[in-house]
């Protein structure tokens, strides 16, 4: 016998979400999402903007309490192209961001070729999505007080430099670069008092604190008062069904001020 196609499942299952998500959005006051009536991606997407914009929030996220305020959340696409569930790119930016060892001043994560792929689960995928976050000088110090207590961080005329504690006299230059889930760190030069010996040494790799969702370093450079760094996640995707969107929806409604 031949096998059939499970399409009545995957129409069942998807009218099942979109008719909770229209009644949900509804409920928290929303208006109706665009062409696609009870649009779950446009129902989260305007109940996170309505709910969370300018907030400081916290929430369990990869294993790590995430606390930050949304400063600003859009997403670029047609209403064409969102009636059949393809979404273009969505924009979030936050800043004060703190999640397990990591201490953000601003992120901001751009996620491409976000669509809606049928199943007997809806699932909403990403790919890429691509992140990029400001490291103060401060935050990267305690990163390398977890090598050594006594090592400290400082940039001078925006180059940084590695010195130890009560021997402000010796420092060693560096330029940091991505390893993928380290940190790539080139020795340029040793600062002698007021001598600069440049050094031909090997780049070494400090590990980082473990990035949710495995993601990929790509790039670190520094900036005024610190680092910015960038990484990649090749593919990100989730289930949509009625749970989730349901658990998903009154987390960001219920949640109190950090």
């Amino acid at each position: 016998m031949a096998e059939r196609w499970p399409f009545d499942e995957w129409k069942r299952n998807l009218t099942d979400v979109l008719s909770f998500t229209s009644a949900a959005a509804a409920s928290f006051g929303l208006p109706a999402a665009g062409l696609l009536a009870g649009d779950p991606f446009t129902a989260i997407v305007d109940t996170a903007r309505n709910w969370l914009t300018g907030r400081k929030r916290t929430f369990a996220f990869a294993g790590h309490d995430l606390t930050l305020t949304l400063e600003d959340l859009s997403v670029e696409g047609s209403d064409l192209a969102r009636a059949v569930g393809q979404y273009g790119q969505l924009r979030i930016l936050a800043r004060d961001v703190d999640w397990g060892e990591y201490r953000f001043e601003r992120v901001e994560v751009q996620a491409r070729n976000v669509h809606l792929r049928p199943g007997t689960k809806p699932v909403l995928v990403a790919a890429p999505i691509r992140c990029e976050a400001f490291l103060s000088a401060q935050a990267a110090t305690r990163w390398l007080a977890a090598v050594s207590p006594r090592l400290e961080l400082a940039m001078h005329e925006g180059v940084p430099q590695v010195g130890l504690a009560g021997a402000p006299w010796l420092r060693l230059e560096i330029e940091p670069g991505a390893g993928g889930q380290s940190i790539r760190v080139v020795p340029r030069a040793l600062h002698l008092l007021d001598r600069r010996l440049s050094l031909r040494v090997p780049a070494f790799h400090v590990p980082l604190p473990k990035l949710p969702f495995d993601v990929i370093l790509t790039a670190m450079e520094p900036a005024p008062g610190g680092f910015v760094m960038r990484g990649v996640l090749p593919e990100w995707q989730r289930s949509l069904s009625r749970a989730d969107i349901e658990r998903l929806l009154a987390t960001m409604r219920d949640q109190p001020e950090a």
